[in-house]
């Protein structure tokens, strides 16, 4: 067998670690809390992004198109470090997709931002994405959401609750009585579900400045409450309003 040159292994060696830097940075990274724009194309209809984890961590990972653009129907897919899918979901509240999971181990984590359909969609768009590390809410809470008039910073509001006993749960609300309102919104997470079973739902709470709910929930499940700009609240001005929940 002929000897490699010492050239031929330098260049072999640079070739390799290119590849290695090239695979590296095929997944972008997220800081928690914060989000990252992208776009979506026909040619281009993915894009991975990774975060570290700990085991029993509860993880939300939110894509929306892009606020005030309406092109892009968004789906993301969570994956363990094995491939493993823990969560995958499209159109959770349209056009919103959203995922939340408890993490299983210490490890990295991959999140696949793509599209209704994936290599067969044809949506294409701007987007915005988001893991949190969420705080599942507990009884005595007192939440704030805010709701803006302007489409292009509207974003929803998601809290996360994991109750420790089944049983009646009373969920409060109150706004300022405006043309700027509420929807809000409570349903069971489920897995690859298109909005998850609803337990309670106001999709217009025009006139409304306070009402109490009493739902039923099961120990141990993730219920997601999602708060935002009612769809019929149409406002010309730019303001926006604070919308408060409180769980008893």
């Amino acid at each position: 067998m002929r000897k490699m040159s010492l050239v031929a292994l330098l260049a072999l060696a640079l070739v390799v670690l290119s590849a290695g830097v090239i695979a590296a940075q095929d997944k972008i990274p997220l800081e928690f809390g914060q989000y990252v724009e992208g776009e979506l194309t026909n040619s281009a209809y993915e894009v991975k992004y990774t975060f570290s984890g700990k085991a029993g961590q509860v993880v939300a990972v939110e894509m929306l198109p892009k606020p005030g653009t309406y092109d892009l129907d968004p789906a993301v897919i969570l994956r363990d470090s094995d491939g493993d899918v823990l969560g995958q979901n499209d159109d959770w509240d349209y056009p919103l997709s959203l995922v939340v999971a408890e993490l299983p181990a210490d490890e990295e984590y991959t999140i696949l931002a793509t599209r209704n359909g994936g290599s067969t969609g044809s949506t294409e768009g701007a987007y915005w994405i988001r893991a949190t590390l969420v705080e599942p809410v507990e009884s005595g809470a007192k939440l704030e959401a805010t709701i803006v008039s302007d489409f292009e910073k509207e974003v929803p509001n998601i809290f996360v609750l994991r109750p420790t006993e089944t049983g009646d749960v009373k969920l409060g609300f109150s706004q300022e009585v405006s043309e700027l309102f509420a929807a809000i919104d409570l349903a069971l997470w489920e897995n690859d579900s298109y909005g998850g079973a609803t337990v309670m739902s106001m999709d217009d709470t025009a006139k409304v400045s306070n009402a109490t709910f009493t739902v039923s929930l099961e120990a141990g499940q993730i219920y997601v409450l999602t708060v935002k700009r009612a769809f019929g609240s149409y406002v010309f001005d730019d303001m926006q309003s604070t919308v408060t929940i409180t769980i008893n």
